[in-house]
């Protein structure tokens, strides 16, 4: 009897599906980035700490405080350890991580009971929703009174693992270039962000899940949508819209929908209308709620600079955009910390290469994206970075100013998928170029995974 053919392994699949892969990587580089990077040693990570750590006591909103700021009543613990744990590191390159003060804060008791009066109004803003990740790891180790530190680091946890499941959903969706969604989603700032307390890595994920519905209902979902379809869209544009004002736009994702999913164009009117209109009006909402927490007199004075000037602040907003541009796109690829800590750029460069190779090899199974398509994908992505501009200009820009200030690379990510709708090629490579996928999308994870962990270690631990 001849001997039977080997059976294919069954593991085999599961390391070359995209959502699987991600999974993997992003779940322990999360775990290892928790810890490695040293305590708010992330932008702002001090502000949403306090808003988090107010969420998981159950306090879903600020309060006003007599110095006209926004804040609460948060353990004098935690403020004392936010301030000293990783004092000086930030903002000074040559500054590494005192490891004796980590070890201190880590023994410093919690004492949930010896509260002081606190401003983060930097956060404050901020819908509950986006603390609730957050919230969950921190509750466990606050009811324990862990030490500060261990709640930071439980509520690290909690976003990683949230941000994995929405993400891991988003990918499940997507109905065409997976491997280029999964590999934005395993980029250096992307996986340093989603270590942190901070609400990016439930915008990212909620953002992407979006878009992810959008695309699926376009060219995945037979005949026309029905009442959960579009419940489902709505539930996740209103998601986007509470997370950050600035990401408003992106329920215009719906305009990726042909007219046959609607049935009849009143139909398809009123579900674009719906889907828009409703988001805007609950994050309307929610910041006249805010605004009566914290309204600083410098926004009321730009809001009457740009009526009085619309044109001419348009023009700001684009000018400015376009001129630092360059550096938008390295913060968004990779400046940790406090805009202190650069990965290369040949090393972005390289991996801004390998992310075009894999698209274009992975086209051969995707559907026809056509001119459509791809121009909405593209006027949404510049109606979202005019949104930043705008609400930068409004809440952190002098009043009259011929500049934008706060913008930073990373709040573009959300954004970055849409690129490659945009952008998706034509099935063009023949079946013997295709085999040199796996090769590329290895060389993006190690590169991506080995300078991310190397830039974070050489910058707070490594020898100045």
């Amino acid at each position: 009897m001849l001997a039977s053919s080997p059976t294919p392994s069954s593991l085999r699949p599961f390391f070359i599906a995209p959502i699987n892969v991600f999974l993997i990587v992003a779940a322990v580089l999360g775990g290892v980035l928790s810890f490695l990077t040293p305590p708010f040693q992330v932008a702002d990570e001090p502000a949403h700490f306090y808003r988090a750590y107010q969420v998981s006591e159950g306090q879903l909103t600020a309060t006003r405080l007599p110095t006209a700021s926004a804040g609460g009543q948060l353990p004098r613990s935690v403020i004392q350890v936010a301030e000293h744990v990783s004092e000086g590191v930030g903002g000074h390159a040559n500054v590494r991580q005192d490891r004796q003060r980590l070890r201190d804060a880590m023994h410093t008791a919690l004492a949930p009971r010896d509260t002081v009066e606190w401003h983060f109004a930097a956060s404050a803003i901020y819908f509950p929703l986006v603390y609730f990740p957050q919230s969950l790891g921190m509750a466990p180790a606050r009811i324990l009174e862990a030490p500060p530190v261990v709640v930071l680091w439980a509520g690290r946890l909690g976003n990683v693992l949230v941000a994995l499941a929405l993400t891991a959903l988003a990918l499940r969706l997507m109905p065409f270039q997976r491997w280029a969604f999964a590999l934005l989603a395993l980029t250096p700032m992307v996986l340093f962000q989603r270590a942190s307390v901070s609400a990016d890595p439930i915008t990212l994920s909620a953002c992407l899940l979006l878009l992810a519905l959008s695309l699926h209902y376009t060219f995945a979902h037979p005949g026309p949508l029905g009442a959960k379809q579009l419940g489902l869209l709505l539930l996740s544009a209103v998601f986007v819209a509470l997370c950050k004002q600035a990401y408003l736009p992106l329920s215009l994702v719906f305009l990726l929908l042909p007219l046959t999913r609607m049935g009849t164009p009143g139909r398809y009117a009123l579900a674009a209308v719906a889907i828009v209109a409703v988001p805007a009006l609950l994050q309307f909402a929610w910041s006249s709620t805010v605004r009566d927490i914290f309204r600083p007199s410098e926004v009321v004075a730009q809001v009457a600079h740009v009526r009085a000037h619309p044109f001419q602040v348009m023009g700001v907003l684009v000018s400015d955009f376009w001129m630092r541009l360059p550096d938008f796109l390295h913060q968004a690829g990779g400046v940790f910390g406090w805009l202190d800590t650069p990965v290369p750029r040949p090393a972005l460069l390289g991996l801004g290469a390998l992310l075009l190779g894999v698209m274009a090899l992975d086209a051969a199974p995707s559907p026809t994206v056509g001119w459509r398509v791809r121009v909405v994908a593209l006027g949404v992505a510049v109606a979202g970075v005019l949104a930043i501009q705008a609400m930068l200009y409004l809440a952190w820009t002098p009043p009259g100013a011929d500049r934008v200030d706060g913008v930073q690379g990373r709040y573009l990510l959300p954004y970055a998928p849409l690129l490659v709708v945009a952008l998706a090629p034509p099935a063009w490579a023949p079946r013997a170029l295709a085999r040199l996928k796996p090769v590329l999308i290895a060389g993006f994870i190690l590169l991506s995974v080995g300078v991310t962990l190397t830039t974070v270690y050489q910058r707070y631990y490594g020898a100045v």
